[in-house]
């Protein structure tokens, strides 16, 4: 009889211990919902100034999109192998920009100036 009592008590505060671990759990886990049908669904591309993309590609960062780094990124700049819309391209698969930047003339001039200027340094 003490030995269940024994079991049971412990179980109790097993379960009071671990309950508010799950409870918290589960709300965090939950998507935020938001009641404004004009807030978008999809996670939002925080805009990377073509300054740091380009930092970011040179250090390697867009290796996985087939982007080469460091001294590789700048050979392949003056080969005219890189270019930046291939930077845009890649940093879009990364999720770095958004697509709608592709047709951004004025951020594809930047990350084109950023690009030469790299390979004078």
């Amino acid at each position: 009889m003490n030995r269940s009592l024994a079991n049971l008590c412990a179980t109790l505060l097993l379960s009071v211990a671990i309950l508010p671990t799950a409870v918290s759990a589960q709300t965090t886990e939950a998507a935020p919902t938001s009641f404004n049908p004009y807030v978008p669904t999809q996670a939002s591309v925080n805009p990377v100034s073509p300054f740091n993309l380009t930092y970011l590609a040179y250090q390697g960062y867009l290796i996985e999109q087939g982007i080469p780094s460091n001294s590789a990124l700048v050979d392949a700049i003056a080969a005219g192998t890189v270019t930046a819309q291939d930077l845009m391209q890649a940093a879009v698969k990364a999720n770095q920009i958004s697509e709608q930047t592709l047709t951004d003339r004025d951020y594809r001039s930047a990350l084109t100036d950023q690009l030469q200027g790299l390979g004078k340094d």
